[in-house]
């Protein structure tokens, strides 16, 4: 703050200040100013003396007199050089001028159409228009200094295809004499320059209309381009041209009109200097026919454009008023297609940026950048250009990603997760810092020692600087920051800045992604290695996941550390406030890179590493003193005061600095605010002496004086104050000056500007930077969030909390987000670009400040608040009735559910403490005991809702946000929240229903998963991205996808396989094999190592070594060797020193996680450690064991824990025993008796199963029940956790079970310290469905009213088809057979059935009453074969028994076989009967077609072959295709059929194809001639076809949408009605899925059938 002296100088300028309408520059509005004088630039007569931007002004605040109205229309005032700009506040709307003392050129801009940029291998065109008033160049130059051309910078951001820059000018000036040209006359010449340029003779010239064209305009040029593109359209000169012009970008375009048109035409009629009022300003008034003319045509033609308009949202200076020139409404056209976002800006400056950082170029040009790149790759010149642009051996996606700017920062943002960009923060200080200051850091020897080392070891080298809070250090770590790019380490340097005040900022998973994204953008090398791992394995790290060793393993252990590169430099700040100090520290220490790391870390007095606990990693340690800031705090000081007093004052300028510096004691925060607490008393000597001794020494202290300052304002200014801190201090991070103005209305409404408010009460403890608002330091909000003697806190957090959550929940709760949100998700364009990284919610904030905090943020504050809050009971309360779906479908549009299950979590917290609050019992002394209270029980349903939501239904949500109304409900359980509340949505005669499932809760059981002939699993590994299953028997390993729980890829180790382990990143699998040890690599399935085994010994263990190119074996005879796996050689071997009663053979071997310790156990010894890296005298860790009788003489397992030092020990008797290993202390938990068990990667689980089956889920260190899934007699062979432990898999026999428990999804505790895990938690105790007999076949019944179904128990029965009630058995087969064909005729009368060992058996049923049956047997035979298909006759008197190798024809009146017929073809054929010939039958193979006769299975028209053929000639069966699927249409006019991998012509990338056949035409021919393209992009949709409904075919795609297509309509025409949800997706089971008649389906659930009704009309 700029400190004035009480003089009529000082005075004036601190008039001209703080003058509410101050006058500042203009460049342009529905005008721009001309490069010719209209208006009179007014010399001031001591404008050399004070800041050249501000005007004199009255005595009076007024604005001085000027000599006529134009001329003070002239005058101006430059905005603030912020890179979020305050509105520039111009004099006039109209014409303004640029008042500037530095050097200026004042040459017109050209007129027409200009290439200012040219490229030889440009990929498109950037055509810029400027408005009314302005010129060709200036108008998009800060300033109006054509050195500050921004359109040139575009071609110097990294990654942006180049591309030519052009602007048009034309005369648009309206000053001087009289026009007729309107718009219609500019956008004629906007066209005929662009055709002209086309037709130049030029060497080497592209015309223009060859390029895709990108045309951006200001105000009025907007309307010009839209007329050109109008006029063009319908004029066959331009037919070359127009098609080019892809994309149109608005600023501040009056696409409805303006108002202040018309007064600028008065002004002009009535001026002095002759100027007339202008045909196309008229154009611009709101009731203009040329302008609604423009809109209609534009309207009707503008289908294939991209379109995004930026509007204004600061006002402009009228003279004596400010209005926004260009209102919202007017400035965005409110087309399906177009985006719009505002700027910080008002109409004159909404166009020009200072600098590339600016805040509002940056938004421009990365939509600019996103166009440009998805034009050049949509273009034929992508691939020319990637021809030029391609490297030797590059592969091609490397080329397309450097040619991809909106592709790099998308995919960046994607995997990562970070939005916010770290120069904002770097910026922010580094225009904080003095110039001259700092600079004694960087001359330290300890610095220099540490900046300017050499030699490289694989160990970090750290300079740690520790100091007091408030001191400095994070000024001086972006100093560093700035030393280091200087020095030439920009593209090195990484840096994060930790703040308290920030939620994510704070976390070390946020440092860690914000440092890799920064790595990313700079270094091409790693950027490719991080994209390819998320292409590979779909790992990606958003905002929610804060799960730091999966970062730090995966990305930087996994990548990073593992590279080569130049020396890169990490700058830390505040390390003492990241949220796990310990944990991230230790990692820092214990990094082993190849790259040479070197960290600067700031913080406050903390425990820093030494000695072993530095894990060899060199610290150099400085601590921040008084003497080492005391020059910068000078500094600081003079610079403050010397702009206030005078030079002829040095002797008081002397005395304030030295009083200053006296009571600082080397804290830059006091000194900060102590000059801020002078600057209204800077009036006389007295003054300042007065005030200078009235500072208190220490910032507790000034604290206090400042709140007093605070609370000594009128009530109403208290109050608002209170309400900005308690916003302040209170939030999730801190709030933008938008978002904080509408979370204060309708309280405090109508600030003029919020900012200034904010500095004048809020006693300074509040700054605002880069528009957003934050509390001057950490120290201030525990100052005021916190008690002191005798006073409460100022901002009670709890009271804080409850206001800020009624306040989001109100916001919440309105009508008007389902009309937002509905026209966001109607958007086409965003429908089918929708991804998990697309944020469409930032659409709905335009206008809505407060949108995207309330909605991710409200639960925190909620966790926070009072139980005993009524207000925030209604508010949760009335949201969930009515809005909560509304604030999902933000969550969806947003593309991140993870706010959802973290929202999820808060809301558990606060039911948690709500059960568990206080209650007074019968003693009358306080104690937690269980309320029972409803709101509590509410609110966990409602917690454990979300979270379901999330997993069953993340993924379609976010492709289809809106169907959180109509098609989720309906698949929710019926006790569930949304399912009790929400199901009936939507007119009932059309809502989908779904019945069949007895359980009313939610299943925890996510999917069942069948090994099928590999055999029994015996062993099971999850990373993120999948789950991996061992078939030791056959060397197998099965790779499933855990999104979807899919088969992926199978890995053949060739030979037995006894054990299988990952490494650090989760990327690699190691086998062990009886020959030979494997590496792979999971996402590819490739083997990228094979070593053959150099001895005889068994395998007990394999892992690999802290680093992935190490290989570690453990052997029977106790040996562990480490091999290279690049060279294959032995590196070191260890071998355990057997002696004594440690002899033979160990029974388990297992080593710790950090590689350096050896636990073994023989059979009825005390297990026992080795330290491998100890000296060779020192003795082994043993467990010690009570007696001879001890349980730990029978150890069956040990797994270790995460940390190293203690081990879990499992005896034969289920005893558990903890072994700590250092304090040799044992520790029994006799309340768990596991037969199994898991521990989670962070240790805080344990995951177990008894002898009966039921698994069990426990925290430690108690190891307390959080979770039990009750079974009886299911044997579990093994158990495994997911990375994160939200998920848990079991292995029976051949089935793979996957969970997932919302019980796992559990609170942060490190969010909730006043509730802490002293208060248990009630477990959740479920029941295993899974372990029902599994349904194995389906078949719809007749009139939509009943369906059979056949289980692996042998048993077949029919069901209700209304709710799916058994309604009678039909008949049994063996117990040990599973049903796997059933088929029931068109009219009900006939039910056949088999089972995989051939036995077939038919009943004749009859529905005697509703839901009686009787059933009558028919036959009952056993085939050599399993049978492939049933089909009945029209007259269902005949049965077609057809198997792999032969069909049979029964009559069932005479129950007897009449003909069979061999086939000498190895591949699978199905039939069909014929739709119109009852005699017939449709013989299908993947080959060719025949008919052939009922009777004797002979062609019906056979053709001539040889003697020698019996068959039809065929392709060789080498192509080993099936026909997997055929029917008729009902229409009966096609044959519709899928076939399996072949070699085809229309093979598709999912291995079947679909093929049609018309009846009509029906003869021996070739089904492929008759594959149509639209058919095959159809097929490539399907994921599973279900049948034919109608005319329809009927399919899951890929996405596991349900979905119809039209056999005679086109591709577009494919319909989505609604998607299953993910615990269905049962891959063994989802095939037999089938649609009746009516449109029902049925799928099979485990051991029950869903039944979806009036889902297809949907």
């Amino acid at each position: 703050m700029t400190l004035l002296k009480s003089s009529p100088l000082g005075q004036l300028r601190k008039i001209g200040i703080r003058q509410n309408h101050s006058f500042h520059k203009a460049d342009s509005d529905l005008c721009e100013p001309s490069s010719v004088g209209l208006g009179l630039k007014v010399p001031l007569a001591s404008e050399s003396s004070f800041t050249p931007r501000t005007r004199p002004h009255s005595s009076l605040g007024y604005p001085a007199a000027a000599p006529s109205l134009i001329a003070d229309l002239s005058l101006h005032h430059d905005g603030q050089k912020t890179l979020l700009r305050s509105p520039s506040n111009s004099d006039s709307t109209f014409s303004s001028f640029d008042n500037e003392v530095q050097p200026r050129s004042y040459d017109p801009d050209p007129l027409g159409l200009h290439l200012v940029l040219d490229h030889p291998h440009a990929a498109g065109d950037i055509i810029f228009v400027h408005g009314l008033g302005g010129s060709s160049k200036k108008t998009w130059s800060w300033k109006r200094d054509v050195h500050n051309f921004w359109p040139e910078w575009l071609q110097q951001e990294d990654g942006f295809p180049a591309h030519r820059i052009f602007t048009y000018g034309y005369n648009s000036n309206f000053k001087g004499v009289g026009t007729n040209l309107n718009i219609t006359d500019f956008a004629k010449d906007l066209l005929f320059q662009m055709l002209v340029y086309s037709t130049e003779s030029e060497v080497d010239c592209v015309p223009i209309g060859t390029l895709p064209i990108i045309l951006v305009a200001h105000s009025m040029g907007g309307l010009v381009m839209k007329k050109a593109y109008v006029l063009g359209k319908h004029d066959e000169q331009y037919a070359h041209i127009i098609p080019m012009i892809r994309a149109m970008m608005f600023f501040a375009t009056p696409h409805k009109g303006a108002h202040y048109a018309k007064i600028l035409n008065n002004i002009l009629s009535t001026s002095l200097l002759g100027a007339s009022p202008k045909a196309y300003v008229g154009d611009l008034d709101t009731q203009s026919r040329a302008l609604q003319d423009i809109n209609e045509q534009f309207r009707t033609s503008c289908a294939d454009l991209r379109l995004f308009s930026f509007y204004e949202t600061f006002a402009t200076s009228l003279w004596i008023k400010s209005a926004l020139i260009v209102e919202k409404e007017s400035a965005t056209l409110g087309y399906p297609q177009e985006l719009s976002n505002h700027l910080n800006a008002d109409h004159h400056t909404i166009c020009k940026f200072e600098n590339s950082r600016d805040g509002n170029y940056i938004s421009v040009q990365r939509m600019l950048r996103l166009w440009a790149s998805e034009l050049f790759q949509s273009s034929d010149l992508a691939k020319a250009g990637e021809t030029h642009l391609r490297n030797e051996g590059e592969p091609l996606t490397h080329v397309r990603r450097r040619s991809s700017t909106s592709g790099l920062a998308k995919n960046i943002e994607a995997v990562m997760g970070v939005r916010e960009r770290a120069e904002d923060d770097f910026d922010a200080l580094r225009a904080k810092t003095k110039t001259g200051t700092c600079q004694w850091l960087t001359q330290r020897p300890d610095f220099q020692q540490w900046s300017e080392a050499t030699e490289h070891t694989q160990s970090p080298i750290i300079f740690w600087l520790i100091g007091l809070p408030a001191t400095g250090k994070t000024i001086l770590a972006s100093y560093v920051i700035h030393s280091l790019m200087s020095y030439g380490f920009n593209k090195t340097t990484q840096y994060h800045f930790f703040r308290a005040s920030h939620q994510n900022k704070r976390t070390a998973a946020y440092c860690l992604r914000s440092i890799a994204s920064q790595l990313a953008f700079c270094n091409d090398e790693f950027r490719a290695k991080l994209l390819d791992m998320h292409e590979e394995t779909g790992l990606s790290f958003s905002s929610r996941d804060q799960n730091f060793t999966a970062i730090w393993e995966k990305v930087f252990e996994g990548i990073i550390f593992k590279m080569r590169l130049k020396p890169l430099y990490w700058v830390l700040d505040a390390l003492d406030e990241v949220d796990i100090p310990t944990s991230f520290i230790n990692s820092l220490v214990k990094i082993r890179s190849l790259t040479p790391i070197k960290i600067f870390i700031t913080s406050r007095p903390t425990r820093i590493p030494s000695g072993p606990a530095a894990c060899g990693t060199q610290i150099f340690t400085s601590f921040l003193s008084q003497d080492d800031t005391r020059g910068d705090i000078r500094v600081y000081v003079h610079d403050a005061v010397s702009e206030a007093l005078p030079d002829d004052e040095q002797q008081m300028r002397d005395d304030i600095m030295d009083q200053v510096l006296s009571k600082a004691k080397g804290s830059f925060l006091w000194v900060k605010l102590a000059l801020k607490s002078l600057r209204d008393n800077w009036h006389t000597q007295e003054d300042i002496c007065k005030t200078l001794t009235e500072v208190p020494e220490g910032m507790e202290n000034l604290y206090v004086q400042m709140l007093e300052k605070v609370e000594s304002q009128s009530p109403r200014l208290q109050a608002m104050a209170k309400r900005i801190l308690t916003w302040t201090a209170c939030s999730w991070r801190p709030l933008t000056i938008a978002e904080l103005q509408t979370a204060m209305e309708p309280e405090f409404t109508g600030f003029v500007r919020l900012q200034e408010t904010i500095t004048q009460i809020c006693g300074n403890f509040i700054s605002v930077d880069n528009n957003k608002v934050s509390l001057v330091h950490l120290t201030a909000r525990q100052f005021l969030l916190n008690s002191r003697e005798g006073a409460p806190a100022f901002v009670a957090p709890e009271h804080g909390h409850e206001h800020i959550a009624c306040v989001c929940l109100k916001y919440l709760c309105n009508e008007k987000w389902k009309r937002i949100f509905k026209s966001i998700g109607n958007s086409t364009s965003l429908v089918k670009n929708a991804s998990p990284g697309q944020n469409r919610l930032l659409l709905a904030e335009d206008g809505n400040p407060l949108l995207s905090y309330s909605v991710c943020y409200y639960a925190f504050h909620v966790s926070k608040a009072p139980l005993d809050s009524e207000k925030l009971q209604e508010a949760l309360t009335d949201f969930f009735a009515r809005y909560c779906l509304s604030w999902i479908e933000a969550i969806a549009l947003s593309g991140n559910m993870r706010y959802l299950t973290r929202s999820a979590k808060f809301l558990k917290a606060y039911a948690k403490r709500m059960s568990r609050r206080p209650v007074i019992n019968r003693l009358d002394s306080l104690s937690l005991k269980d309320s029972g209270s409803d709101d509590s029980r509410i609110m966990r349903l409602w917690a454990t809702d979300f979270i379901r939501i999330v997993g069953k239904f993340g993924p379609n949500l976010i492709q289809s946000p809106s169907s959180i109304h109509r098609l989720v409900p309906p698949f929710c359980p019926r006790s569930s929240m949304i399912g009790s509340m929400y199901s009936l949505y939507g007119p009932q005669a059309r809502s989908i229903s779904v019945t069949g499932l007895s359980s009313e809760g939610w299943d925890d059981c996510l999917a069942s998963t069948g090994l099928g002939e590999e055999g029994a699993a015996s062993q099971i590994l999850a990373t993120d991205a999948f789950f991996l299953t061992l078939v030791s028997s056959g060397g197998t390993v099965v790779v499933w996808h855990t999104e979807t729980c899919e088969e992926v890829r199978k890995l053949r180790h060739g030979e037995y396989v006894s054990v299988m382990e990952l490494g650090r990143s989760h990327s690699l699998l190691a086998t062990a094999g009886s020959e030979t040890y494997r590496v792979w690599d999971i996402a590819s399935g490739r083997q990228l190592h094979q070593i053959e085994k150099p001895s005889r010994a068994l395998i007990m263990m394999i892992a690999f070594g802290s680093a992935e190119s190490e290989l570690i074996v453990g052997l029977d005879d106790c040996t562990v060797i480490c091999l290279d796996l690049e060279t294959t050689k032995q590196k070191w071997q260890f071998t355990s020193p057997i002696s004594g009663q440690h002899r033979g053979c160990p029974l388990i071997m297992t080593m710790s996680p950090d590689k350096s310790k050896l636990a073994l156990s023989w059979r009825g010894k005390l297990p026992v450690v080795w330290d491998m890296y100890a000296t060779a005298s020192q003795q082994p860790f043993r467990c010690r064991g009570r007696d001879r009788m001890d349980a730990l003489l029978s150890t069956l397992a040990m797994q270790w824990l995460p940390d190293s030092n203690s081990i879990l020990i499992l005896c034969h008797n289920t005893k558990l025993i903890q072994w700590h290993i250092y304090d040799e202390e044992l520790r029994e938990f006799d309340h768990v008796k596991p037969h199994e068990m898991a521990i989670s990667l962070d240790g805080n689980l344990l995951l177990s199963n008894d002898h009966m089956g039921t698994i069990s889920v426990h925290t430690f260190p108690r190891l307390s029940l959080i979770y039990q899934l009750a079974n009886e007699n299911e044997f579990i062979e093994k158990l495994a956790f997911s990375p994160d432990a939200q998920r848990f898999y079991d292995l029976r026999g051949a089935v793979c079970n996957v969970w997932e428990p919302d019980a796992l999804v559990r609170p942060d505790e490190s969010e909730f310290e006043d509730y802490g895990s002293s208060v248990a938690t009630e477990p959740v105790i479920a029941r295993d469905e899974s372990s029902q007999s599994h349904i194995t076949a389906l078949a719809c019944g007749f009139a939509d009213n009943f369906y059979c179904a056949g289980r692996e128990d042998g048993t077949v029965c029919i069901h209700s088809a209304l709710d799916g009630r058994k309604v009678r058995k039909v008949c049994s087969h063996p117990s040990h057979s599973s049903v796997i064909r059933l088929a029931w005729s068109d009219s009900g009368k006939f039910l056949i059935s088999a089972d995989d060992a051939g036995r077939i058996i038919g009943k004749r049923v009859n529905l005697k009453a509703e839901n009686v049956f009787a059933v009558f047997p028919v036959l009952d035979i056993r085939v050599d074969e399993p049978p492939q298909q049933f089909i009945f006759n029209k007259d269902e008197n005949l049965l077609l028994i057809s198997t792999p190798s032969l069909d049979r024809v029964w009559d069932l009146n005479s129950r007897q076989e009449i003909y069979s017929r061999a086939w000498n073809v190895d591949r699978g054929w199905r039939w069909v009967q014929h739709p119109s010939q009852s005699d017939l039958l449709i013989w299908i193979d993947p080959f060719m077609v025949y008919t052939f006769t009922w009777k004797d299975l002979e062609h019906a028209d056979p053709p001539e072959y040889s003697a020698s053929e019996q068959y039809p000639s065929m392709p060789t069966s080498s192509h080993g295709n099936d026909v997997l699927f055929a029917a008729t249409t009902n229409n009966k006019q096609y044959v519709v059929y899928l076939s399996g991998t072949g070699k085809s012509e229309t093979r598709l990338s999912s291995g079947v194809h679909m093929e049609i056949l018309k009846i009509s035409t029906l003869e021996d021919q070739h089904p492929h001639s008759l594959v149509s393209k639209c058919m095959t992009e159809v097929a490539s949709q399907i994921k599973y076809l279900i049948g034919i409904y109608q005319d329809l075919v009927v399919f899951l795609d890929h996405d596991y949408w349900l979905c119809t297509w039209d056999i005679v309509a086109e591709l577009q025409d494919v319909t989505r009605h609604f998607f299953l949800p993910k615990d269905w997706l049962n891959h063994s089971t989802l095939p037999m899925a089938i649609l009746n008649d009516q449109g029902t389906l049925f799928c099979p659930k485990h051991g029950e059938v869903a039944i979806v009704r009036n889902g297809i009309r949907l």
